[in-house]
């Protein structure tokens, strides 16, 4: 599990990921297996679900070549607008956190050849395995 953090209406930093395989089931726990090569793949969407129980997805963008496997998004000043019809951000529940209920769980989903998808991360038995975090944080500066 990655944890991302980012204040609220902020639109840096930019959200990167490097996704992996499962890891072999020989491995230590934790490890992380091979880096998906994402050659041939069409379309990578971020998922978020936020702990109010609503979700919304994003586009992402390939990084270097399809071999490192590495994809981006960049938060945009729509993301906080609660007008936007295709969902906005929110602050995370206050601390303490609870992993998994009162944080916002992130997923990509990869589109490859001839339809096949595959959801990152992927490689464990457990919700921390699971999903990615992404906790907002409130920005004592804006109203």
């Amino acid at each position: 599990m990655n944890v991302f953090s980012l204040k609220y209406r902020d639109t840096r930093p930019i959200l990167e990921v490097v996704l992996h395989d499962p890891a072999p089931a020989d491995s230590a726990p934790g490890a992380l297996g091979p880096v998906h090569d994402l050659t041939g793949s069409t379309a990578w969407t971020l998922h978020i679900y936020l702990s109010d129980g609503s979700a919304l997805s994003r586009s992402m963008t390939l990084i270097g070549a399809p071999t490192d496997g590495t994809l981006r998004y960049a938060w945009t000043e729509s993301d906080w607008d609660v007008d936007n019809p295709a969902g906005f951000l929110t602050v995370s529940p206050p601390l303490p956190l609870r992993p998994g209920i009162r944080e916002h769980l992130m997923e990509v989903e990869v589109l490859g050849a001839a339809g096949v998808r595959m959801t990152f991360p992927n490689g464990g038995d457990s919700i921390t395995q699971a999903y990615d975090v992404l906790r907002i944080w409130e920005d004592l500066g804006q109203s």
